[in-house]
């Protein structure tokens, strides 16, 4: 008798188990990958009116009252909605109130008239579903994108949160030949180019990617994918440079900050908040503006 109750109770608890791991797996796909449509989620772009500046989303001087706030647009990525730092503005693309765009359409020069970033975005769905929602006015254009096209979820996924040596291995692999023979290069390079012939008169400012991990890190690959995010950051500065744009590294400013330091700015994985792994948090975003602040004008 005893043993006649004891296993079925064991087939459930290995059922509820299993569910509970496909649940987590489905999270965690949501979390770090997240819809790659920024066009199903209207957000708020610009901030409130100021005093003594004119109401309504102009600026460059336009709108009546003579603003000198220039028309800025924000596309790209988790990194470019602010993924990671709450409160969020909307569920469906993780956009934050505290991402860099916000901090710098709370500055004098800008305002932030379109804010189609999206968590999940690759380059091709910046190009399809972003873009066209800058405004063709626009003075100013940032963008951080690029890490979806190298499988960021993948490899997060297989090498940090439910490790799998093998599939990790083969997902850093293809990131390091998409880096290597020049996709990642092109990519940006269609991104800038689809920018500029959007918004021919704006300033475009291509951020790139802080180094993951603190070093030594307790996380075996953290070495090789900060290696492999550096080498990401220099396609990304050739093709913004051979095509017009900006570069921004924030390599240097997130240096003693990354996951695993004492003073970390990037957020270390949490089933207890799936959306904000491996992403910056409210401090490391400040330093995000504050380097842009540098070149953007």
């Amino acid at each position: 008798m005893i043993r006649a109750e004891r296993e079925p109770a064991t087939r459930r608890l290995a059922l509820i188990g299993a569910a509970l791991l496909a649940a987590a797996t489905l999270a965690l796909g949501a979390a770090v990958a997240g819809p790659a449509d920024a066009a199903t989620a209207a957000v708020s772009a610009g901030k409130p009116d100021k005093p003594g500046k004119p109401p309504g989303g102009g600026g460059g001087g336009s709108g009546g009252g003579g603003t000198t706030e220039l028309e800025y647009a924000a596309v790209g990525d988790s990194f470019a909605a602010g993924t990671g730092a709450r409160p969020y503005l909307d569920t469906a693309c993780n956009r934050s109130s505290l991402g860099y765009p916000k901090l710098l359409d709370a500055d004098a020069n800008l305002r932030l008239t379109a804010f189609p970033a999206c968590t999940g975005a690759s380059t091709t769905t910046v190009i399809s579903s972003q873009v066209p929602a800058i405004p063709t006015t626009a003075k100013r254009v940032t963008l951080t994108a690029v890490g979806n096209d190298v499988g960021f979820s993948t490899v997060m996924q297989n090498c940090f949160v439910i490790v799998i040596t093998s599939s990790c291995q083969s997902s850093l692999a293809t990131a390091e030949t998409l880096i290597a023979n020049g996709t990642v290069a092109a990519n940006v390079a269609a991104v800038v180019q689809a920018i500029r012939a959007r918004a021919p008169e704006a300033k475009v400012v291509v951020a790139g990617y802080p180094l993951l991990f603190n070093e030594p890190s307790g996380y075996t690959w953290a070495a090789r994918v900060n290696v492999d995010t550096a080498a990401l950051n220099d396609a990304v500065a050739a093709a913004a440079a051979a095509n017009g744009a900006v570069f921004v590294d924030v390599e240097a400013a997130f240096a003693g900050h990354g996951i695993g330091s004492r003073n970390a700015w990037i957020n270390d994985w949490s089933w207890l908040d799936t959306t904000i792994g491996f992403h910056p948090n409210a401090t490391g975003y400040a330093a995000y503006a504050t380097e842009i602040r540098k070149v953007i004008g």
